[in-house]
């Protein structure tokens, strides 16, 4: 048989290797639960990403469509000034032919000899 001094200490030592397995086991809960935080965490991050990656391509699409029509604007400003003296032309042929109408008539109503 041991002593009772001997069975005291393992005593102790039982005891404090259960509190150490107590804490162990608490520690490990805790693990657990940064862990889960962490999965949840990263696929937040994972959606985000996914969600940064389609706005990107919308704006690059956005990006694309304005560059079109900025070109065209160009191409419509560059045109401008030939349009305008076009319709100059236009006008002055329109009156001169209205003027040429009036003439016409005048002279067949009798006003002009």
């Amino acid at each position: 048989m041991m002593p009772e001094s001997d069975i005291n200490v393992v005593i102790t030592r039982l005891g404090i290797l259960s509190d150490d397995v107590g804490e162990l086991k608490e520690t490990l809960r805790q693990i657990a639960t940064a862990v889960t935080r962490l999965a949840l965490v990263e696929e937040r991050q994972s959606q985000t990403n996914e969600a940064l990656s389609r706005a990107f391509k919308q704006i690059d699409k956005v990006e694309l469509k304005l560059t079109g029509i900025e070109q065209r604007l160009g191409s419509l400003e560059r045109l401008q000034p030939q349009q305008q003296q076009t319709s100059a032309w236009v006008t002055t042929m329109l009156w001169a032919a209205a003027g040429a109408a009036v003439m016409f008539v005048a002279k067949k109503v009798g006003i002009l000899p």
